[in-house]
């Protein structure tokens, strides 16, 4: 594989132009046969948190006071406009827009100061052909005085230009873990009309398919859906009480739509070395999440 394109920007970028590129791209929604993919790195040399964007982080996730330290999911948040400068090089093949996110890996390794600024990248590789479409992975990372504190690999999935059905690699999934008869702490989950807007001026991903109806309508779906990120940050906070350990590692695979206005049930019980995590519709039989939360 050729040595990646790098990118380096002093800090985080506006995210304004890439969104207009993004619009009025023409990247197709799946790969082409014979695509090959070119290594992307892009960094941030200095990120400097924000106590008001925290806090607001905070409120649009009720992550519960008494939880200390940075949610585990907050810097993706923060690298929203590295991500997007990464849908739009010429790098990665396909539109954002048509892309689903499949599953998301995150390794908090050490405390993160919040008075010191850190070093953000972004880097991406692979491609996967699967009997239903592409995967696309990509990594972000953060250090802090040069030591990796926080880690990401993101999945994204785009539909079509399959390759044959022997011999592809199958979707690695996190299994669903029936939960047990006792020891499961449940939360009801209020998903409000306002979740998608809020989530979008916090995050950055205003992607239409999140804010109304009428333009999620456009992409398919029959309401607007909670962005996943905001599910799994959510449901992380419904559960913060019952992680213990500051260094964790968090699987996720999204599952169905979380459509706005609604209400879910979130479930946390207790297995060996951390958490089983689920978001289920409120009858309980059928999962928008599955989560594993895992002492490192």
């Amino acid at each position: 594989m050729s040595s990646p394109t790098k990118i380096s920007f002093a800090r985080r970028p506006s995210m304004v132009p890439a969104y207009a590129r993004v619009l009025l791209g023409r990247k197709p929604y799946s790969a082409p046969d014979g695509t090959v993919i070119r290594p992307v790195e892009i960094e941030a040399r200095k990120v400097v948190l924000s106590q008001a964007h925290l806090r607001r982080y905070r409120e649009v996730c009720a992550v519960p006071a008494a939880a200390t330290g940075l949610p585990p999911a907050y810097l993706h948040v923060l690298a929203m406009p590295l991500h997007m400068q990464l849908f739009v090089v010429n790098n990665f093949p396909v539109k954002v827009l048509g892309l689903i996110h499949l599953r998301n890996t995150i390794r908090v390794l050490a405390p993160v100061d919040e008075r010191v600024p850190l070093r953000l990248r972004v880097y991406f590789d692979t491609m996967r052909l699967t009997d239903v479409g592409q995967e696309y992975d990509f990594t972000t990372s953060y250090e802090q005085n040069g030591v990796l504190v926080w880690e990401e690999v993101s999945t994204m999935f785009a539909r079509g230009n399959s390759a044959p059905k022997e011999g592809v690699s199958r979707r690695p999934v996190i299994e669903r873990s029936n939960h047990p008869e006792t020891g499961v702490a449940t939360e009801t989950l209020d998903v409000a009309a306002n979740t998608g807007w809020r989530y979008a001026r916090v995050s950055g991903d205003f992607n239409p398919i999140h804010l109304t109806a009428r333009t999620a309508q456009m992409f398919g779906f029959k309401q607007a859906v909670a962005h996943g990120m905001w599910s799994m940050g959510r449901c992380l906070a419904a559960a913060s009480a019952h992680m213990s350990n500051m260094k964790i590692q968090v699987d996720t695979q999204f599952k169905l739509p979380v459509y706005i206005p609604s209400q879910a049930l979130a479930r946390t019980w207790p297995v060996a070395g951390g958490n089983e995590i689920s978001m289920c519709t409120m009858k309980g039989d059928r999962l928008h999440l599955a989560m594993q939360v895992r002492s490192l």
